[in-house]
Formats: structure tokens, sequence, C-alpha cells
């Protein structure tokens, strides 16, 4: 441009020519500052008006710099031109309008195309899809179709990620096989808009399919990949994906980094996730807000809160998702005061809390017992933010007083809320009176729950083991064959612990592994050491014979991923370990146990919080 620019200022007397060319280089090559006050001399000038080759480019620039203003005025302009019935600036004036918020605007400038062709269909489109307005998008397309317009690759592309948002897989299905009989050109946005549209409809298999299927695979196709298996909760295979991605010979983008983090969250996988963090500041990564708050988040989750923190403190700048992540991290590890404190510090620097910060708030003060800590973040909501309480902030409160024991008030509060309550809210009085062991009001709170979400197998469970707690047998049995008859499959129990790099999984009763006989072996010892420790196993949740009980909670995922850890992770290093549901308390107690005689620290994240094993206690305080 610099070359263009010399040549440009040397003419004597610009012709429009001269100016059209200079304006779409800059609007095309990112000076939309200069494009449009080249447009403004140009306007002044005696000898050159604007044209129909110049309006689009200039609409192109407003959009860049999101300038509503410049915009309108150009529109005033091409009216007084006599060029609003182009077809190409009118679908520039749709787009520029859509990508500044102002779609009523972009339906009205589309509804007067007097002869609309496949461009501007695709304008109105991408310009729904753009303010996430799926159905009007997805209606649009029916409209084009009907009204006997072609769709290409871009309308493919534009029209596919809002039917992944609205889960719409059968008009998803429809569309892809409309690709194929009408020989649309398969480029890749097509295909990766089609792996993100089956991922969102948590079709990984058929995501995963095409991602195969793709003769040349870019960043940004191996991003979207990862992305849906990270969304789908695969975290495994999005880790495997990210990990192949540079043997490939591709180099991870930052918003590829961003994608995995997650992954590396859920499984904690440290050593990964620090590889991605130092990846990022190799590469030169902009460690924005987002990025940033990804890794607070990332190394919160892998039981590193210290290394959060310093992730946070460097951040340059921060918002309310910054200083909710680093509440959270607090809330997972149990430190209310470090919550609470935190919070506090937040009100200083000047952020405003949202409904997230008091979720986090009041998750925190429950877990540790802190109930009119907890009241009291709830009341503050409405008397000094004006935040309306939704459903979930509810629940929470539910699940405080429940869990404190107070399950009467608990019930009330559900009784005298404004919303409707929802599942959850139901599943949280469940799961207090599973804790309390309260038959009758958690009868009635599984049928609530289960009303609104039939096929939830969790609440199943936990009426289950609120019967067997309570020596129900018959109610127990009664209740698991009828998730047998409904064929309702209760979520299995998986623990990981990284060892080397690699993460090793483990379900009840594992033999997969290729070191399952030593692991055995190394449980064998422990379950004795136990015993001469005094040891009873909690057999009041497992059916069947006492022995058989006292085997199958040997047998639990988090024990098996224990001796594992005993082998392979060396003295002085804590033994991590994450499970995808609540630990069981014959479990904890084993954990306890561990921790002092074999002399190591222990951290075990279950589906809720944080539990740290030391010297035979644990920081919840068996309060979880």
């Amino acid at each position: 441009m610099d070359f263009a620019e010399l040549c440009f200022q040397r003419i004597p007397s610009k012709l429009q020519f001269a100016y059209n060319a200079m304006i779409r280089g800059y609007s095309t090559h990112g000076f939309p500052e200069k494009a449009l006050f080249l447009y403004s001399q140009m306007l002044y000038s005696d000898s050159t008006l604007p044209d129909k080759f110049t309006f689009p480019f200039i609409l192109k620039a407003c959009a860049a710099l999101s300038a509503p203003s410049e915009a309108r005025g150009a529109h005033g302009r091409i009216i007084k031109t006599g060029l609003a019935s182009d077809v190409h600036i009118s679908t520039a004036l749709v787009d520029v309008y859509m990508k500044l918020g102002e779609v009523g605007i972009a339906r009205q400038v589309f509804d007067k195309i007097p002869l609309k062709n496949t461009v501007c269909w695709n304008a109105l489109i991408a310009g729904y899809a753009y303010n996430e307005l799926d159905v009007e998008a997805v209606d649009a397309f029916k409209w084009m179709l009907e009204l006997g317009f072609d769709p290409n690759s871009s309308t493919m592309a534009s029209v596919l990620p809002a039917v992944g948002r609205l889960g719409y897989l059968e008009e998803g299905k429809l569309m892809h096989k409309l690709i194929i009989e009408k020989g649309i050109e398969i480029k890749e946005p097509v295909i990766n808009s089609l792996i993100a549209m089956y991922g969102k409809c948590g079709e990984t298999e058929i995501a995963r399919q095409l991602f195969d299927e793709m003769l040349e695979k870019t960043a940004v196709s191996w991003t979207v990949m990862i992305s849906t298996y990270v969304q789908n909760g695969k975290f495994a295979e999005a880790l495997e994906l990210f990990i192949c991605v540079q043997a490939y010979g591709v180099k991870p983008t930052a918003v590829t980094v961003a994608s995995i983090l997650p992954a590396c969250a859920d499984m904690m996988h440290i050593k990964l996730g620090m590889k991605v963090h130092g990846y990022s500041i190799k590469n030169g990564f902009d460690l924005d807000i987002i990025m940033s708050t990804a890794l607070v988040d990332m190394y919160a989750k892998c039981g590193c809160i210290a290394e959060a923190r310093r992730v946070f403190d460097e951040m340059p700048e921060r918002n309310i998702v910054s200083w909710n992540a680093m509440i959270n991290a607090f809330g997972l590890h149990g430190q209310v005061m470090d919550a609470l404190e935190w919070f506090a510090m937040m009100k200083i620097n000047g952020m405003k809390p949202n409904g997230s910060t008091f979720v986090s708030l009041i998750s925190a003060c429950s877990h540790a017992g802190m109930v009119a800590e907890g009241l009291e973040c709830f009341k503050s909501m409405t008397r000094d933010y004006d935040l309306v309480p939704e459903r979930k902030h509810y629940a929470c409160v539910v699940d405080l007083l429940g869990r404190a024991g107070r399950l009467k008030e608990a019930y009330e509060l559900i009784k005298a809320m404004p919303l409707e309550p929802d599942d959850s809210t139901w599943g949280a009085l469940l799961g207090a009176c599973r804790i309390h062991n309260d038959v009758k009001l958690g009868k009635m709170a599984a049928l609530k729950a289960l009303e609104l979400k039939p096929r939830e197998p969790g609440y199943y469970v936990l009426l289950t083991n609120i019967y067997a707690g309570s020596g129900r047998w018959a109610d127990a049995q009664k209740l698991r064959e009828v998730m047998k008859e409904k064929k309702i499959l209760k979520e299995t129990g998986c623990s990981s612990i990284e060892d080397g790099g690699i993460v090793h999984s483990f379900v009840v009763g594992d033999s997969k592994h290729p070191e399952w006989k030593k692991i055995y072996k190394k449980m064998e010892e422990m379950e004795e050491k136990f015993k001469e420790e005094g040891y009873v196993p909690d057999t009041s949740l497992v059916l069947h014979e006492e022995i058989e009980k006292s085997e199958r909670l040997a047998m639990h995922s988090e024990r098996i991923a224990l001796a594992f850890g005993l082998l392979k992770i060396p003295d002085g290093i804590p033994i991590k370990i994450t499970k995808n549901l609540r630990v069981c308390g014959d479990c904890h107690s084993a954990f306890k146990l561990a921790s002092r005689i074999y002399k190591r620290e222990i951290v075990l994240r279950d589906l809720r919080r944080f539990h740290r094993f030391e010297s035979g206690n644990c920081s919840c305080k068996d309060y979880w």
C-alpha cells in the first residue's frame, strides 16, 4: 500500500477511478480509517464524486470501525445519488447494518431490493447468525429456498452455526444432504461449519468422521474439532487431538490454545496445561482477558491455586469474568474466607458483581457450613446490587441450608420462590435429604425433580441411597429395577490421574490398564494397612451381602487411581486425582487413612470441590 499511496499522491488530477482504487485497497487490506479519510476528501473534491464502485468499500470500512454515523451518512448519499436499488450496494448496506446491530434497518433495506440474488440472501442470513438471531437465520434460509434461490458454500457456512446453536439436528442433516444433492462446493468453511453443527447437536462421531475425511486440515479445522470434544465433555479425546496437531505440522493458534485449556482443567492435566501456557508465551500470543481467565480456571481446577493467583495478579486488565474465576477457584478449594476477601477487593476495584459472582460465593459458603454468611450474600443481591435472584441462586441457598441440616427452611424457601422451581432446585433439596437421611422429604423432592427431568439417573441414585441409608433395602432394590426397566443408566464413576504427561483413567473394577496386576496388589496392601488401623468399611449404601459390599467399595475408581499414584508418583509430590462424581463417604475415610499411613499429600477433585488430604485430615473438615 505504501507504493500505491506514493503513486496516488503524484497524480496531478485525480479521477474517480484512482480514488476508488485507493479506497478499495485501504478497505481490503485493513486500513478502514484511511479509506474513510480519502472518502471525505473525495466528497470535497470539485472534480470527483463517489459512485457505485465506491460505496461497497466505504460501507465495509464503516463495519470494520463500528462507525454507525458514517454508515448512515453513506446511506443517505446512496439514496441521493439514486443508487439504492443497486443490488451490490444494497447488499453492502444489509451487511454493515447487521454488523452494527441495526437488524431492523438491515431488514428494511433487504426488503426494498427489487432484484434479489443469492449474495444478498447470504448477507441477510449471515447477519441474523452474527446477531445470534438463529431462528430468523434458519427461517430466512427456508424462505430463500422456497423462492427458488440456490444456496452456495457461503450460504451454508452462515446458516449451519445457527442450526447448531439451536440444536436442530434433523434440519442440520437435511442441510448436509442438500449440500451433497446440489453439488455445493465443499470448501473448508463449510466442512468446519458442519463439524461445529454436529458437535453442538451432540453428534461427535459424525463430526469426527467429517474431520477425518478432510484432505487438508488447517489450524481452524483442528480448533473446531477440539472445541467440539470439549463442548461435549470428551476431554480425553480433545487432549489427544491437541497433542496430534503439531505432529501433523500444523501450528496451533491462540484460539486453539484457548479451546484446549478447559480439557486440561477437567482432566487435571497440569503438565500439558503448563506446556500450553508456555507455548502461548513463546509464540507471542496475546494473553488477553479471555486467555488469562482460561488459564486462571485451568490452574485452579488442576489444584494449583497459587499459580492461578499469580496469573490473575499479572493480568494487565480484568473484567467481571476474571474476578469470578478467582472467587470460584477459592470456593472450589474450600478457602471461603479468601473468596469473601476477593469479593471485597473486587468491589474496591470498582467492579460490580453479577449473578455468577453470587453463585460462587454462596456455593463457597455452603461447602464451609457458613450459613449466615451465605444468606447475607443472597440478601445483598437485591438489597445492594439490584440483582434479581435466578433459579440457580435459589438452588445454591437450598443447598446451603440443606447441608447444614435446616431441611425445613430449605423446603419453605422453595415454596416461597417467586419463580417456578426447576429440577436443580429440587435436586439440591434431594441431595441434602441424602446427607441427613430424611426419607419422607427426600422422596417428595425426588418425585418433583423427576417430574421435570424424568430420565436423570442422578435423582434415582440419590433416592436409592436414601432408602439404603435408612435400611429400606426393598425400596432401594425396587427403584433400581425401575431404572433397569426404563433403561436409565447411572453415570459410571471414572477417576483420572496424570503421570509422565499421560492421563490414566480408571472405572469401577477396572482391569484394562497394562499394569493392573501391580495396581491390584497395591490395593490389597492398602486394605490390609487400613484394617490394621481399625478401618471398618461403611457398607450402608451398598446392596448385596456384607463381604461383597466391602469388596465393591474397595474397587471404586478413586481407590484404583490412588493405588496407581502410590506406585508411580515419587514421594514428596502430591498425588492428584480427579473424579467425575461425588466421592463416597467410605472412600473419603480411606483417603484420610492413606494420607497418614503413607505420609503423602493426596488431592482429590470430585464433582463439587477439592479435598486435600494430609496427615489423616481433609481440608473439607468432613463437611461436603
